[in-house]
């Protein structure tokens, strides 16, 4: 059974809001799925909706984009030649998103195994339990404003693996990276915005298994409502994420992202009383 117009405007948001929000996004897709009654969901919408939470992404963290790849650009300038000084900071926060990319790209490598890989809704609830732990943990420990210009390479590399975490159904790959950080004393503000950025490499590598799964299948028989329906999805869902990410910001020069602990507890019984009932 497929979804109707409506519930893929439902998953649409939903996708955008939890591809960002640290609940994990596979885990309310399978959970979704499964409450729809719905086997699955055809790859091009997923498709669109990775390139809407991407872009989403990218506008809201385009001037600190601009910003490193200009100083990475100025550093290959020999120091007598600069017309104008290099800005260190971004080009330490560019080094340091490089390293925490390289956990996600290697995980990216083998998802195609992994991706095969069934996960009980037993298993899915034993993971959103242990997020929701990963998020409650973080509170507890002393704040600090630790960036990348006093960040090691190796606490560079547990955000990225952290990150990476996304490929499990129930750990949230921007959550566990966050919380990774505010172990390692980062300031939760910046781990954030790195996580954010990081996200863009992971949401890359699902666009490219995307576009290779609709070469193995097809696009089956695609009518102009359904392309419109799909759009539309997609749309909600740039519009979810940006929401989420707006969100996320608030939080964390606030109170911080324990209290998704609950709401991931909540859920874990939920799809444990789902394992139950199948």
């Amino acid at each position: 059974m497929e979804l109707n117009a409506f519930e893929h405007l439902i998953f649409g948001f939903i996708s955008g809001l939890t591809e960002i929000l640290p609940v994990s996004e596979r885990a309310h897709r399978i959970l979704l799925l499964k409450v729809l009654g719905a086997e699955k969901i055809s790859g091009l919408p997923v498709l669109l909706i990775h390139f809407a939470v991407l872009a989403a992404i990218y506008l809201s963290c385009q001037m600190q984009l601009v910003k490193m790849s200009r100083a990475r650009r100025l550093a290959r300038i020999p120091k007598k030649k600069r017309k104008r000084p290099l800005d260190i900071r971004s080009l330490m926060d560019s080094r340091f998103l490089i390293t925490m990319m390289l956990p996600v790209i290697v995980v990216l490598l083998f998802y195609g195994r992994l991706s095969q890989v069934s996960f009980s809704l037993l298993a899915v609830s034993a993971l959103l339990f242990l997020n929701g732990i990963i998020l409650y943990v973080p509170q507890f420990l002393p704040g600090s404003n630790k960036d990348a210009r006093s960040l090691s390479r190796v606490e560079g590399l547990l955000m990225g693996l952290g990150g990476s975490m996304s490929v499990l159904p129930g750990l949230s790959g921007v959550g566990v990276s966050v919380s990774a950080g505010s172990i390692c004393g980062v300031d939760r503000s910046y781990a954030l915005n790195m996580t954010l950025m990081m996200s863009m490499a992971y949401l890359l590598g699902m666009i490219v298994y995307d576009i290779l799964g609709l070469f193995q299948t097809g696009l089956g028989l695609l009518t102009f409502q359904w392309v419109v329906i799909y759009i539309l999805a997609a749309v909600v869902a740039f519009v979810s994420a940006t929401l989420a990410i707006r969100i996320m910001r608030a939080l964390a020069s606030g109170i911080g992202f324990h209290f998704f602990s609950y709401y991931c507890w909540g859920i874990a019984l939920f799809a444990f009383i789902l394992n139950l009932m199948a």
